[in-house]
């Protein structure tokens, strides 16, 4: 569960994004909805702890410390971060390779992801390869076979045409109901949100 208390977000206290803001997620997909410069990819980045807020608190599970890489949560940003000295299969078994040693099992179920995410015959293909579309395909990848409890995405099927952007639509929503996590995600698209979301912020 994630808490905003009071919070205000941005980069001068003169002039904050948002004020006073207070919210709870629970285990639902969320999408926030506003105008460009209106404070959702600062929302994100202050719930995964990467800015602080002006003023208020981001509670994590009951924890009121909010450090990035200790909270649990996974951002899949904008554009789609990869690491280009590994192939798409390593990518998406990079946090098993951090933690220690990768099963057989853990290569199957990064194999399945690969598949679902229609990646399949690129599996040993380096992402400086890969389209633009196909990278962020990549990122959803290794964010959900990570199975996190809480995942922010920041505009995540932006790059994708839309057949494959509905199909992955699809995805992010029976990964969900099957974790049964938070997932909060950003989107200039009302249609976007009316589809995946259970609940709809407007900023």
């Amino acid at each position: 569960m994630i808490v905003l208390n009071d919070l205000y977000t941005g980069y001068s206290r003169n002039s904050p994004l948002l004020e006073g803001f207070n919210y709870q997620f629970n285990k639902k997909i969320y999408g926030i909805l506003g105008e460009s410069g209106c404070g959702k990819t600062t929302l994100l980045r202050t719930i995964a702890g990467l800015a602080k807020p002006l003023q208020g608190e981001v509670v994590i599970n009951g924890a009121k410390e909010n450090r990035p890489n200790k909270n649990g949560i996974y951002m899949l940003h904008q554009n789609y971060t990869s690491f280009d000295w590994m192939t798409c299969l390593d990518n998406v078994l990079i946090a098993k390779k951090v933690k220690g040693r990768v099963t057989e099992k853990d290569k199957d179920n990064a194999l399945k992801m690969l598949e679902l995410v229609k990646l399949d015959e690129h599996v040993h293909k380096y992402p400086r390869q890969l389209s633009g579309g196909m990278r962020q395909r990549l990122a959803l990848a290794r964010t959900l076979f990570m199975q996190p409890q809480i995942i922010l995405m920041d505009e995540p099927l932006s790059a994708l045409d839309s057949v494959t952007r509905a199909e992955m639509q699809k995805l992010i929503i029976r990964m969900q109901k099957g974790i049964n996590n938070t997932i909060i995600m950003v989107t200039h698209s009302t249609d976007e949100a009316e589809k995946m979301c259970d609940e709809i912020i407007k900023l």
